[in-house]
């Protein structure tokens, strides 16, 4: 009976072993490639930003949030570790100034104004890192926390 548990430990031994040089070649020549100086690792020139909850406010009210994903792509010329670390501040400006003056859209409250929203972000990351670093600002997905009708609208008189 103990020959059986050694027998499986031996066959696992060899396949692992086996699968271990088959995988050295790969690794060697990523080293070499490395080595060989074809270029530092690219840095991923896009920084996805934590998620911020934005309200949306009618009439002095707060009608609802929305979650919004955003995304800051950094331009060419720009140290990517230049905003290291700034995320929490710019996030924090973004919400106070979402509660100062809300990006609510008339039509929706459900969804922000993305326009204003882009620039505002814009504005307040180039205060944070320095002008020319931000290439653009990209708003990747906006969850509303309830789901909600729409505002209703003054009625427009008919039209001759």
């Amino acid at each position: 009976m103990t020959s059986l548990p050694l027998t499986r430990r031996l066959a696992l031994g060899l396949a692992l072993s086996a699968f271990a040089l088959a995988a050295t070649p790969v690794l060697a020549s990523d080293k070499k490639k490395a080595k060989e100086g074809e270029g530092e690792p690219k840095v991923d020139p896009v920084i996805k930003l934590q998620a911020m909850a934005l309200p949306i406010i009618a009439n002095g009210r707060v009608m609802n949030y929305v979650f919004v994903e955003t995304s800051l792509t950094l331009s060419p010329k720009a140290d990517p570790t230049a905003f290291a670390g700034k995320e929490p501040l710019l996030r924090d400006k973004i919400v106070r100034l979402a509660h100062r003056t809300p990006f609510t859209r008339p039509d929706s409250y459900v969804a922000l104004d993305e326009a204003r929203l882009k620039a505002a972000m814009m504005r307040e990351a180039v205060a944070l890192v320095g002008p020319g670093k931000i290439a653009a600002v990209t708003i990747v997905k906006q969850t509303a926390k309830t789901r909600m009708a729409p505002p209703v609208q003054p009625a427009q008189p008919a039209k001759p």
